[in-house]
């Protein structure tokens, strides 16, 4: 005579099966994170070897510009971008992580640039994207009214020309600070990719306003090379740029063998792979563009988008940028501190939850809700070497 499962049997049953998937589920996040973690720590000793080239080449680590202030008590707006001291309050975790976010990245290792014409499609995709956002925001859970949802959709009515369009930066021209033009942003990563090739690319004609000297950003930033093979200083960023674009092989070739970009061919081979750019990027026969640690592409999903304007206006002339950077296994930016005169640096990942804290402010002084809060945004990094 057949018997069936008791109550009491199935409950067992169901409850082992219940304990067997949590191991499944457990173990798997302990891979992924692992391969996050492996990532991660080849990422920064990849990066480690760059900075021991450039060190050898230059006597110096790369002097990057403070794009902003050490600070962790100013004010922070929708970008991160630092405006003004405002005293930070401990007790707001969000608003606390946000000022602390912008001074840990005064020191950017991204370098940002306008995308060029080449990839206008880009711009095109993102745009309707958003003004698909400001449509139906509910759609994608934006809390957005009519107004707001109005002004988003005519920034973008342009956007396949915005990153070309020169007059929403006027006001700015004769200014350098990437708080007053966010133009170009000169992070780590234009220091060790050679920066002419990676961001002077794309059609002159509709990139040259930023290089015929009407705007101070890339000039105050960059010194005048000579032609290496005649030895004449070059007259305007303009024929530079036109190098840099014209396909012809003497051309490039003037570009590649300035010593200033030439030298980036020696430690290039580590970058193989490891970066995240927002389309395919190949220098000196290296292809740079990576996978991030679950074999997805890293691209536009961390494209910048920018509003120059402010106040009411703050979501008119949205402009999108294109850059460089290297991210750890999670999506995040590495972070970079090297102090004047950049014999030493400290290259960290903030870990899977995604905080941090500066590594140049002590904690002695602060209260202890502000080491509560740092000992659990820290308790994750990953700080492979500092030299």
């Amino acid at each position: 005579m057949k018997r069936g499962f008791t109550l009491i049997e199935m409950l067992v049953v169901v409850a082992v099966m219940v304990t067997l998937m949590t191991m499944v589920f457990r173990l798997s996040s302990v891979g992924s994170d692992s391969s996050r973690r492996n990532v991660t720590v080849v990422r920064i000793q990849r990066l480690e070897n760059c900075l021991s080239g450039y060190y050898a080449a230059f006597g110096s680590y790369p002097p990057v510009k403070l794009h902003g202030t050490r600070d962790i008590n100013q004010q922070v707006d929708a970008h991160g971008i630092q405006m003004g001291s405002e005293a930070l309050n401990w007790n707001n975790e969000y608003e606390a992580w946000r000022k602390v976010d912008a001074a840990c990245r005064s020191q950017p290792v991204a370098c940002n640039f306008p995308f060029s014409s080449d990839y206008s499609g880009v711009i095109d995709s993102i745009s309707q994207i958003n003004k698909e956002i400001a449509e139906n925001p509910s759609d994608y859970n934006k809390n957005w009214d009519e107004k707001t949802c109005a002004k988003f959709r005519e920034g973008f009515d342009d956007a396949g020309a915005a990153s070309g369009a020169t007059d929403r930066f006027d006001a700015n021209k004769s200014k350098s600070d990437w708080r007053n033009i966010q133009l170009f942003r000169f992070g780590l990563m234009s220091y060790l990719l050679p920066r002419y090739l990676v961001m002077m690319k794309g059609d002159a004609a509709s990139r040259s306003p930023f290089f015929d000297g009407s705007y101070s950003q890339w000039e105050d930033n960059n010194t005048m090379p000579s032609d290496p093979f005649t030895g004449e200083r070059f007259n305007d960023w303009q024929d530079i740029q036109k190098l840099c674009n014209s396909g012809e092989k003497t051309d490039t070739a003037k570009i590649a063998n300035m010593p200033t970009q030439a030298v980036c061919a020696r430690w290039l081979p580590n970058l193989e792979g490891s970066c995240r750019c927002n389309h395919s990027v190949k220098l000196f026969g290296i292809e740079i563009y990576g996978q991030n640690a679950n074999g997805l592409a890293s691209g536009n999903e961390h494209l910048e988008i920018f509003s120059p304007s402010s106040g009411e206006d703050n979501y008119k002339d949205q402009y999108v940028l294109d850059g460089v950077s290297v991210q750890d296994g999670w999506w995040h930016d590495l972070y970079y501190y090297s102090p004047a005169p950049y014999q030493r640096y400290t290259l960290w990942s903030a870990g899977p939850n995604g905080r941090t804290f500066p590594p140049w402010i002590s904690k002695k002084n602060l209260g202890k809700t502000a080491n509560d809060l740092i000992s659990k945004w820290t308790v994750d990094d990953i700080i492979h070497m500092s030299n």
